[in-house]
């Protein structure tokens, strides 16, 4: 990946809606492997969710040492 002077990118919540994609790269553990052999830059994928007006960022997970909780 190259590097980029942009560390921080503020979003307005209002803009996120119900089923809106957030890839993420985590700079440990197997991320950057995955990205890799994906040919991807990112290793992890999210969805914004709405519930009762409330933004939830939801994720699938598998126990692991690297993740402590089954689950989504």
């Amino acid at each position: 990946m190259e590097m980029r002077d942009v560390k921080d990118v503020p979003v307005d919540e209002s803009l996120i809606n119900s089923g809106d994609f957030f890839g993420i790269i985590r700079l440990d553990g197997l991320d950057p492997m995955l990205a890799w052999g994906m040919g991807s830059v990112t290793g992890h994928t999210t969805i914004a969710h709405r519930i009762d007006g409330v933004l939830h960022v939801c994720e699938s997970q598998s126990k692991g040492s690297y993740w402590d909780t089954n689950g989504i």
